[in-house]
C-alpha cells in the first residue's frame, strides 16, 4: 500500500487544517493510501521535520497549509537534497495560497482529489541569497512597498484574509519610494520604485495576479517593477488593477522574464519571501528549474 504523509499547519488561515486533514484521510484511505499525519507546533518545525524524512518512506507529502508552509516543506526537502524524491500535493488551507491559485485548485474536494491522483508536473523554484544564509521561494520575492506592506499585513492578522487588501491600502496611501543598487541578468543599475517584486508563481497572495504572463513552469523569474514617477492615484490604480493581472499595462509598471536579479539596498532592509518577513541588506535570486514534481 502506498504511503502519504500528511503535514498540517494548524494555525495556518483560517484555522481549519486539521479540520479538512480528517476529510482527506478518508478520502486517501478509500483510494488505498496508508496515511500518516505530522503537526507542526512551531515556526520551522515543519522544515525541520521534512528534512529528516527517509526519501523511501513515503511516496508522497501533502501540504495543509498556505505558502508559508509550502515553503517549510520545499526548504526542508532542499536541506536533504530530497526535492524531487517525492510527489508534492497542496490542500489551500492557508490566508496566501498562491500555488493553489495558479493550479486552479482552490476548492478542497477538488484538491483533495488530485492529491490522491498521478497527475504532475514539473514546478520551478527561486533560490534567493540572503546575507547569512540561503532560502527557496515557491511565489515571490518582494521588496519595498511589497515587503513593508506585508510586515504591516502581520500586525493585522486578526484580521484573516482581508488583512492584505487593508495592509496594502493604508501603504498606498503612504506611497514611500525606494532606492536600490540592483543587477538584472548581469547588468547592473541604480533603480528609485514604490515595489519590485520577482514572481516565481502567477498569483500571490489573496489572489492578485501580480504576474500574468508568468508561472511556475516557465523557467524564468518575472520581474515587475513599479516607478518612481508615479503618485497615489496611480498606485491605488496598480492595486485596483492587479486582481485582474491588467496593472502590467499601465505605463509606470514594467515587466519583464529575467534568469536572475540581485537587490542591495546599501543598507539592511526587509524582504517579502512567500509572504515571510527576512531582514536582509542584501537578497540575490535565480531561477531554479523544474525543482519540484507538483501533484495537480
Amino acid at each position: 500500500m502506498r504511503k502519504i504523509c500528511c503535514i498540517v499547519n494548524p494555525v495556518s488561515g483560517l484555522k481549519k487544517s486539521l479540520k479538512v486533514y480528517y476529510e482527506a484521510k478518508n478520502h486517501f484511505e478509500k483510494s488505498n493510501f496508508n496515511t500518516s499525519l505530522f503537526v507542526s507546533e512551531y515556526p520551522n518545525h515543519i522544515k525541520d521535520y521534512v528534512s529528516k524524512i527517509d526519501k523511501n518512506s513515503f511516496d508522497r507529502l501533502i501540504v495543509f497549509g498556505g505558502d508559508g508552509t509550502i515553503n517549510e516543506v520545499v526548504n526542508g526537502l532542499q536541506d536533504s537534497n530530497n526535492l524531487l524524491s517525492f510527489k508534492l500535493g497542496i490542500i489551500p488551507t492557508g490566508s496566501g495560497n498562491s500555488v493553489a491559485h495558479d493550479t486552479d485548485l482552490l476548492d478542497v474536494k477538488d484538491a483533495i482529489n488530485k492529491c490522491a491522483g498521478e497527475n504532475t508536473i514539473k514546478m520551478d523554484v527561486n533560490q534567493v541569497d540572503f546575507d547569512s544564509f540561503s532560502q527557496l521561494s515557491v511565489s515571490v520575492l518582494g521588496w519595498g512597498m511589497f515587503s513593508f506592506g506585508n510586515i504591516r499585513a502581520e500586525k493585522l492578522r486578526f484580521l484573516g484574509p482581508i488583512r492584505y487588501d487593508v495592509a496594502s491600502i493604508i501603504t498606498l496611501i503612504e506611497k514611500k519610494i525606494h532606492k536600490a543598487e540592483i543587477q538584472v541578468d548581469g547588468e547592473q543599475k541604480m533603480l528609485e520604485c514604490a515595489f519590485i517584486v520577482g514572481c516565481n508563481s502567477k498569483h500571490t497572495g489573496k489572489g492578485m495576479i501580480v504576474a500574468p504572463n508568468g508561472g511556475f513552469s516557465d523557467k524564468k523569474i518575472d520581474l515587475i517593477t513599479v516607478g518612481k514617477n508615479v503618485n497615489r492615484f496611480q498606485v491605488f490604480e496598480v492595486f485596483q488593477k492587479v486582481y485582474k493581472g491588467t496593472h502590467v499595462n499601465l505605463p509606470f509598471v514594467e515587466n519583464i522574464k529575467v534568469d536572475s536579479f540581485s537587490i542591495d539596498p546599501g543598507e539592511m532592509s526587509f524582504y517579502n519571501i512567500d509572504g515571510d518577513i527576512v531582514e536582509s541588506q542584501k537578497a540575490s535570486v535565480r531561477v531554479v528549474p523544474e525543482a519540484i514534481n507538483l501533484l495537480i
